[in-house]
């Protein structure tokens, strides 16, 4: 399992794995905190159990769910993976991201550095950006 705390102390060990140092993982970490608590407030479906009840996560810290949020979108790490290094199943995985990622666009949202809109088709993307040349795309 990764040594949260090390890499949180390391900015090179933090900027290799998330592409964030240590002062932009910091300010982003309110916003990612107060989009966490709204989606905690506003919950998906009816909860089983009070809040608290249950097995502690394995994620328990506000910073270890944003670092592997940010991780998983820098990595793109398999859930084969990222189960081995944050020690948990890889359906685990598969639901923190689905959890954690749309919960840190709503953070990023909050500081205004998300793209202004998402383009569906190449007409958009050529309205867009007119002075692009050449496009090529990896699929």
């Amino acid at each position: 399992m990764l040594n949260l705390e090390q890499i949180l102390k390391q900015d090179h060990l933090l900027r290799a794995m998330t592409g964030l140092n240590r002062q932009a993982f910091e300010s982003l970490l309110p916003n990612f905190t107060q989009a966490y608590q709204d989606s905690q407030n506003k919950p998906e479906k009816r909860r089983k159990r009070a809040p608290g009840g249950g097995r502690k996560a394995t994620l328990q810290t506000i910073e270890s769910k944003l670092f592997y949020s940010l991780f998983y979108c820098k990595c793109y790490p398999t859930f084969d993976l990222a189960s081995v290094l944050f020690n948990f199943d890889r359906s685990q995985a598969h639901e923190w991201v689905h959890r954690l990622v749309p919960i840190l666009e709503t953070g990023l949202g909050y500081r205004m550095v998300l793209p202004e809109r998402k383009l569906h088709s190449m007409d958009e993307f050529v309205k867009r950006f007119p002075e692009v040349k050449r496009v090529m795309i990896d699929g």
